[in-house]
């Protein structure tokens, strides 16, 4: 059995994005500029931004974060982004948004040449659409899962696919992906109705329901890729966990990604190569 494990990749990744972001600053005059965009107060908003800040330390990119407080208004929120449009190579707008806040208007106000998310709506519709003519970014967390999927020589070709979650952010924008790699993909919203998906040869999972996919689940000599990632309180500590019950599965799957140390931190460096695609877009590369 194999377990598909991330380090390799993203030091091979943040290598070669310190010597791109390296040269693009060359070309810029300056260092490439990311801002994060940041409203109230959120325990895992937090820790995924300090990843993001600390990565592009490591890439010689210089990172901005907004911080606005929960009572900001959405008149205001939109003025801020409209500036920071102006100053910014690429912007990440970190989710969840309060709940008084529209958050597609709000992810909408993102210039489609900056949105490195790809969260946009325009961005979603040239993403969905193979608009490869028309700048856009690929989903961080589709990218990841490809890269993770390319490195290992993970064939899914013709195989059939099952992806746990259909959430924008997750979920559908991996389908995409997998449907691109040429896979047969079956979508599955969630625990109560995977049924059905024990004859998938690759489960991707992302429905943030820890320990919900068990071998009972899982086709002998499948493939499981996990994207969950929750928090949960053990021991007064906050341990993240995926959605994968590995319990039990050695000599039953070919392998699967691990959580914490699989597609997370890809992630994040899949953000950055998205951030490069952006400045050479802007520069006319």
């Amino acid at each position: 059995m194999q377990i598909y494990k991330s380090k390799e990749i993203v030091e091979k990744i943040t290598n070669e994005l310190r010597e791109q972001f390296t040269v693009l600053a060359h070309d810029l005059g300056r260092k490439p500029r990311l801002a994060i965009i940041q409203v109230g107060e959120h325990e895992a908003s937090a820790k995924y931004i300090q990843k993001k800040m600390q990565k592009a330390t490591e890439v010689n990119v210089e990172a901005k974060l907004y911080h606005f407080p929960v009572e900001i208004t959405k008149r205001d929120l939109l003025k801020a982004i409209d500036e920071i449009n102006e100053e910014a190579d690429g912007i990440i707008v970190q989710l969840p948004l309060p709940t008084s806040l529209p958050s597609q208007i709000i992810l909408d106000s993102v210039r489609i040449e900056k949105d490195i998310d790809g969260l946009s709506n325009r961005n979603e519709f040239n993403f969905y659409n193979d608009k490869t003519k028309y700048f856009h970014s690929t989903p961080a967390t589709a990218l990841a899962v490809k890269e993770l999927v390319n490195y290992y020589n993970i064939d899914v070709k013709g195989k059939r696919v099952g992806v746990i979650g259909r959430s924008h952010l997750v979920g559908k924008p991996i389908a995409h992906i997998m449907k691109q790699m040429g896979a047969i993909v079956s979508t599955y919203s969630k625990k109560s109705t995977i049924k059905g998906i024990e004859v998938c040869d690759v489960i991707v999972t992302g429905a943030g329901d820890p320990l919900m996919l068990k071998r009972e689940h899982i086709k002998e000599g499948a493939i499981i890729i996990d994207v969950g990632a929750t928090y949960i309180e053990q021991d007064g500590k906050k341990v993240l966990f995926g959605d994968l019950d590995t319990t039990d599965l050695e000599g039953w799957v070919q392998g699967y990604s691990p959580a914490p140390g699989g597609v997370g931190p890809l992630t994040v460096v899949s953000l950055f190569k998205n951030l490069v695609e952006a400045i050479k877009h802007k520069i006319g590369i």
